[in-house]
């Protein structure tokens, strides 16, 4: 179960969605959260199609904002 998270130090919208996530991995110590770092990580990020952060993938189901904690687990397959 992974999560592909694009973000970056700089970006004040990546605040909420980074607490949102370690909240949600220590819930659920299962779910894997691959952390992007855009700017170290640019040609990656272009060639994934990433043009704004915050990005939540899961599931090739992609989220540009703070997605609702049930929506993330139910594509994981968590109940």
């Amino acid at each position: 179960m992974e999560i592909l998270y694009y973000k970056s130090a700089i970006c004040p919208k990546c605040i909420p969605t980074s607490r949102f996530l370690k909240e949600l991995k220590s819930e659920h110590p299962e779910i894997e959260i691959k952390e992007i770092e855009i700017i170290t990580h640019l040609k990656s990020t272009i060639k994934d199609k990433v043009y704004s952060i915050p990005v939540i993938e899961v599931a090739g189901k992609r989220f540009y904002s703070t997605p609702a904690k049930g929506e993330i687990l139910g594509l994981l397959g968590i109940r």
